[in-house]
């Protein structure tokens, strides 16, 4: 566990916006909420209980517990994010590390950050205070916008897996599109993302990639998407703003789906789906749809003894 230097629930407090219930004391680390010791703040996102509470020194939580230090505030978790990027500071010192190639054509904004291993092709636009982590790869005429976060392995600009039949085989079509990321975007580590076979592969906005996400040639996200890891999408598919898709999800070419519309772990998509609504399957169902189809799957052995029982005691008939 790190230990800081003493910091007051009061200025936690204020830090976070929250008010501030029982006596002011000092705290030197943070913890979660089991294993904290009195001098750890911890957050609770639920009601508080006493018996849940464990021994923190200062807890961040929806209402005060009696006899406790609590910072009371209405989102614990995003109060305790605050506390946490008040205490661990990043240290990204801008520039170009010498381990890194940058083309000299490509152009980066103030305050960029290349880390070592890093390549950035030719004709790359990388934005204002974008970090650029270790052996992260940018194909020529890649755009990363400003405020972005791109994690260690990503690659952003390979060929988009497109092929068309020939007499000796499949013949690979030219991918002369682009990556367009737009600004505050995050793209976890060893995720891949395709140039356009024409035009542009686009990422919104705000969204936020996992590791290991697959994001086939002239797909675009909205604003706020959020994709958990191991998903994969073909070609040309696009996700309206705020989307969310769970781990393993996958979605086939030229699918749509709608804004606000969220997709649990391992659906599968090959049609498009309206938004505002929860999928999960596969084939892709709405969530209390697929429900019943799960409970009815249950009962699939039970079903299929009872019809053997009745096609026998037909054939006696």
């Amino acid at each position: 566990m790190r230990r800081h230097e003493p910091l007051a629930a009061s200025a936690i407090a204020d830090l976070v916006g929250g008010a501030l219930h029982g006596p002011d004391r000092e705290v030197r680390a943070v913890a979660p909420v089991e294993t904290a010791g009195p001098d750890c703040a911890a957050f609770v996102e639920g009601a508080p209980r006493a018996d849940r509470a464990g021994a923190a020194g200062v807890l961040i939580c929806r209402a005060p517990l009696p006899g406790r230090t609590c910072v009371v505030v209405e989102d614990p978790r995003r109060a305790f994010a605050a506390l946490l990027r008040r205490l661990f500071p990043e240290e990204h010192r801008p520039g170009v590390h010498p381990g890194a190639h940058v083309d000299p054509t490509a152009r980066l904004g103030p305050g960029v950050v290349v880390h070592p291993g890093a390549w950035i092709g030719a004709d790359c636009e990388v934005g204002a205070g974008t970090v650029i982590f270790p052996h992260v790869v940018l194909y020529p005429r890649t755009v990363v916008g400003r405020r972005c976060r791109i994690h260690a392995g990503a690659v952003l600009g390979a060929d988009g897996f497109s092929y068309h039949p020939g007499p000796e085989g499949p013949e690979k079509m030219p991918q002369v599109g682009r990556v367009v990321v737009e600004d505050d975007v995050e793209i976890g580590a060893n995720t891949c993302i395709d140039r356009a076979f024409l035009g542009e592969t686009r990422i919104g906005r705000g969204s936020r990639l996992d590791n290991l996400v697959q994001v086939g040639h002239n797909s675009r996200l909205g604003r706020g998407v959020l994709v958990a890891g191991q998903a994969g999408l073909s070609g040309s598919v696009t996700l309206d703003d705020g989307v969310v898709l769970g781990g393993q999800v996958g979605i086939a070419d030229h699918v749509r789906i709608g804004a606000g519309a969220r997709l649990g772990a391992r659906t599968g998509v090959h049609r498009d789906l309206e938004g505002g609504r929860d999928y999960l399957g596969a084939p892709a169902m709405p969530l209390r749809e697929a429900r019943r189809v799960w409970a009815a799957l249950r009962r699939l052995p039970e079903v299929l003894r009872r019809l053997r029982v009745l096609e026998r005691g037909g054939g006696r008939g």
